[in-house]
């Protein structure tokens, strides 16, 4: 659809079974770019407000075998929602929608609808009865590609020129195993996830002890943010969707499995230790999925020879934060770029595309890294789990520039070329460069590998002191932080001033009003808070990490001036 919208002739070759489309598949929490995208090129604006309306992000680790989120858990959690004030200001009622409101989707009736607008746009032809893809001939020089189809049934067969290809065959990755894309990955590190859909999961199951309450009386539903519950080497999700349904998956790391047994006696096992999920009932199970080998990378997300990959048949790294959906967008925003250059300008801007494949590749390393981490042994440390999530806030915040000039270009434009101003041109070229996490502003002159490798050794230390915090019994108050749009700051320094007291609160009062020239009209090029935003979250990780690089190292010496002292004294 977006292809088409660039007034590009579009073929999709494809023809899923009916279990295929009547599956609920991974990806149902819209975050980040997702929501923007479906809003705009997928016309989904009505669906998306009759899906369940997620109010943000909520992680927690210790609520293993509890029956509450009592002071021993600790959290941190992101509330989406904007103040009612704010909506005076806007200029375009579509623009919140577009830029905040975020949703959790049934997959297979999105999914059957976006099918059915692509049926009927100019532009587009959809092979979804007759066609899967049997052989691809890659064109030399300027020549076009021969795509072979034949019918699932093998009755029907035929022929398809193309100057581009597409590859969106999911984890059947045709043109990667094709053409040997495979990023190899290091064996340290490798994940299984299970899930399962479940009915009859209604309101009354969620009571009073699913509520969190802000310093200013504010109260947060944690069931209605897509639910992070952490343990050893391991996460669950817990995503609500419309019409009484829950979304529920486990994630565990393959090298130390947290049960015993297959894929789906370790789901039950795991969600068995959580009395507060004791609803979840067999007999309410409607499908049930599993990867036993979750992550894969490409090497190439656009190539020379006209071609691209996207989605699963790029990339995989794991379902925590949802950035699956996001990155599949934002790249085939880029390939939509890069094709119709080609096609209608016979250019092919071969650094731009360069600049993709570095950048994505670069995204997908700091992705993983962010819960690569966190599948270690340090997440049963407070001030890790705390600190490793403010670091995840630093890198997204910084994106918030971007995400607000690529919905100002989705909505203004509908995502036509065609329709673009001056202003709206030169916004989707400085998009070009710098819509990905590894070049959003403060460190968007830099390589997007030197971004993703400093990222990863900041997990890397930040997990590397929490482990010998826990293995020299160094005991940390359970800490909780809950933030929201218009209080998205959390009291940092009061970790290492609380170190005595069983636990700890860093959530902040939200501001009951802002200067004006922090408001955002929707309609700016370049939003003050947005565009310092990654700078002012950067600095406050930095000193953050720096407190407790300087504590971390206090202990040591106190812990080897004690051990010299026993030593003379004969113990």
């Amino acid at each position: 659809m977006a292809l088409a919208k660039r007034g590009l002739t579009v073929v999709c070759i494809d023809q899923p079974t009916d279990k295929q489309q009547q599956s609920y598949k991974v990806g149902e929490s819209l975050l980040i770019f997702s929501n923007a995208f479906l809003r705009t090129l997928g016309d989904l604006d009505d669906s998306l407000n009759q899906s369940f309306q997620k109010a943000g992000f909520w992680m927690a680790h210790g609520l293993e075998g509890r029956k509450e989120f009592d002071g021993s858990v600790t959290e941190w959690g992101f509330q989406s929602k904007l103040p009612e004030r704010w909506y005076d200001k806007f200029n375009n009622a579509f623009f919140p929608r577009v830029m905040f409101q975020d949703s959790q989707i049934v997959r297979p009736e999105i999914e059957a609808e976006l099918r059915e607008r692509a049926r009927k746009m100019e532009n587009v032809t959809l092979l979804d009865e007759t066609g899967l893809v049997r052989d691809i001939e890659l064109g030399d020089d300027d020549a076009d590609h021969l795509i072979t189809w034949v019918s699932r049934n093998k009755k029907k067969t035929g022929e398809i020129s193309a100057r581009w290809m597409v590859d969106c065959s999911g984890r059947a990755r045709l043109l990667a195993r094709k053409y040997d894309h495979d990023l190899p990955l290091d064996e340290e590190f490798r994940t299984t996830a299970a899930w399962a859909q479940f009915s009859h999961c209604t309101d009354d199951l969620f009571d009073e002890r699913w509520a969190y309450q802000f310093p200013d009386g504010d109260v947060a539903r944690r069931d209605r943010n897509t639910l992070h519950l952490w343990g050893q080497g391991y996460w669950i999700w817990v995503i609500r969707l419309a019409g009484d349904r829950v979304s529920i998956g486990v994630s565990y790391d393959r090298g130390r499995p947290p049960e015993d047994g297959n894929a789906r006696e370790v789901f039950w096992k795991v969600l068995r230790r959580y009395p507060m999920l004791d609803w979840l009932k067999e007999e309410n199970l409607l499908e049930f999925s599993a990867y036993r080998d979750v992550q894969h990378c490409t090497d190439t997300f656009v190539s020379p020879r006209r071609y691209a990959m996207v989605g699963d048949a790029s990339s995989i790294i794991d379902a925590y934060y949802s950035q699956g959906i996001s990155l599949s967008m934002t790249v085939s925003w880029h390939i939509a770029n890069i094709a119709q250059r080609d096609v209608q300008l016979d250019t092919l801007d071969l650094d731009y595309l360069n600049h993709v494949n570095r950048a994505a590749t670069a995204d997908w390393r700091i992705m993983r890294s962010m819960v690569r981490s966190k599948y270690s042994p340090a997440i049963a440390d407070s001030r890790f789990f705390i600190l490793d999530h403010l670091l995840d806030l630093t890198i997204f915040g910084a994106a918030m520039l971007g995400r607000f000039r690529s919905a100002r270009w989705l909505i203004e434009t509908g995502g036509r070329t065609t329709a673009e101003t001056t202003e709206h041109a030169q916004l989707r070229e400085g998009l070009s460069r710098r819509l990905f996490l590894s070049q959003s502003a403060p460190w968007h002159r830099l390589d997007p590998h030197v971004v993703a490798g400093a990222v990863e050794r900041w997990h890397r230390s930040l997990e590397r002191r929490a482990v010998w915090r826990l293995e020299n019994k160094v005991e940390l108050p359970a800490v909780k932080a809950g933030l929201r749009a218009h209080g998205a700051v959390p009291a940092i320094w009061k970790l290492p001033l609380k170190q005595r007291s069983e636990h700890i609160d860093i959530t902040l009062p939200a501001p009951t009003s802002e200067p004006e020239f922090l408001q955002v009209k929707g309609d700016e090029h370049r939003p003050v808070h947005m565009a310092v935003s990654g700078t002012a979250l950067l600095t406050l990780a930095s000193v953050a990490t720096l407190v407790d690089i300087a504590d971390t190292q206090v202990r040591r010496l106190r812990g080897l001036a004690g051990a010299r002292r026993r030593r003379k004294s004969g113990w």
